[in-house]
């Protein structure tokens, strides 16, 4: 009987082992389809659980509230965007033409300096010399040719989220049902709490990308900056980034206000440190409730390695597929495994 259990979970063990493998080596090779998947669950989550929200709270039934939910958002954006549209593009024309005048006048600040012409001799070395410099830069622009790609997997990404919102039981039983029956009733626990870490991630992110963008607008409006409106709305959508978005939208804010002078650079630069320390510790933590906490060196990491592999659509679904899995091993690994082991241990040293 002995032989037969170990025999029986060895093959178990084995089994699970190569459907880790095989699943690693999917996402591994075809990343970008995995990551178009996952954004399209991610969508029919956020809309179909705004949907339920406003059931619980008016009683009227979600398959009204569901279409709402969809065209309200996408009217309200469309709104914003033909009202400020002339002021968007006009600024959004004005920052393509003043970004290489503050490079032009951050590298004649430079040539004042002493060791300006050993920087410029330094960067000129390791072009000529060093292989992989050649290699850096060819990694860069990789980056930004799969970005460019990444846009397109989105806009698919969408479409399949509508079809998945349609009918989500159906995909769920799909693949509840590959699961042996004993387990299936946890399999959809562990399903339904992915939904709602998702969720809640997504609507408190979506809070703080709001606040982001109105006070990075108002700061830069105050401060006499020009090009605000274009620099909050970039500020806005890339807080969506944890880690890396608020150093990117710094960026072109701060090579705007270079060319007025140092001191509005000097700002502007206190003005982004101030908006970042209200989000970490005043919107944050008022969130909290709906925020996973998400460890940032695991964000980090995930970030890298999926820039990696796909680009800018990689860096913007790490943190949520961080909060997906952090659930999953929760509940998959950490109870069912782990303690359900040491459970049993203490019963059979009694």
């Amino acid at each position: 009987m002995d032989s037969k259990r170990l025999a029986k979970r060895t093959f178990i063990q084995a089994g699970t082992a190569a459907v880790i493998f095989l699943l690693a080596w999917w996402v591994v090779f075809s990343g970008k389809i995995f990551l178009t998947l996952f954004g399209a669950i991610l969508l029919a989550v956020l809309f179909r659980r705004s949907a339920s929200w406003l059931t619980a709270k008016t009683n009227i039934s979600r398959k009204i509230w569901l279409p709402v939910t969809i065209i309200g958002p996408l009217l309200l954006f469309g709104l914003f965007f033909v009202y400020t549209a002339p002021q968007i593009s006009a600024q959004a024309t004005e920052l393509r033409e003043r970004l290489p005048q503050a490079v032009s006048h951050m590298q004649e600040q430079l040539s004042h300096l002493q060791w300006s012409d050993e920087l410029d001799d330094g960067i000129e070395s390791l072009n000529n010399y060093d292989p992989k410099m050649s290699t850096v830069l060819n990694a860069v622009s990789s980056f930004f040719s799969t970005t460019i790609n990444g846009f397109g997997s989105m806009i698919f990404a969408l479409v399949l989220g509508l079809f998945l919102i349609v009918n989500p039981k159906q995909y769920i039983d799909g693949a509840v049902t590959l699961i042996p029956p004993s387990h299936r009733q946890r399999a959809r626990d562990v399903l339904d709490a992915c939904g709602v870490a998702l969720s809640g991630w997504l609507i408190a992110k979506i809070t703080s990308m709001i606040v982001v963008g109105i006070l990075t607008t108002v700061g830069l409006w105050a401060l006499g900056i020009e090009l605000a409106l274009i620099l909050g709305i970039i500020a806005a959508f890339l807080s969506f980034i944890p880690n890396l978005g608020p150093i990117i939208a710094f960026i072109p804010a701060a090579m705007v206000s270079m060319i007025t002078g140092l001191d509005a650079l000097l700002y502007v630069t206190i003005l982004y440190v101030a908006i970042q320390a209200v989000e970490s510790y005043v919107i944050t933590p008022v969130l909290q409730a709906e925020i996973a906490d998400l460890p940032p060196a695991l964000t980090l990491f995930a970030q890298v390695i999926l820039a990696g592999m796909v680009g800018m659509m990689g860096i913007l679904l790490a943190a949520p597929l961080v909060v997906t899995l952090m659930v999953i091993v929760k509940m998959w690994y950490v109870e069912d495994l782990l303690e359900a082991r040491t459970v049993s241990e203490s019963h059979d040293n009694t």
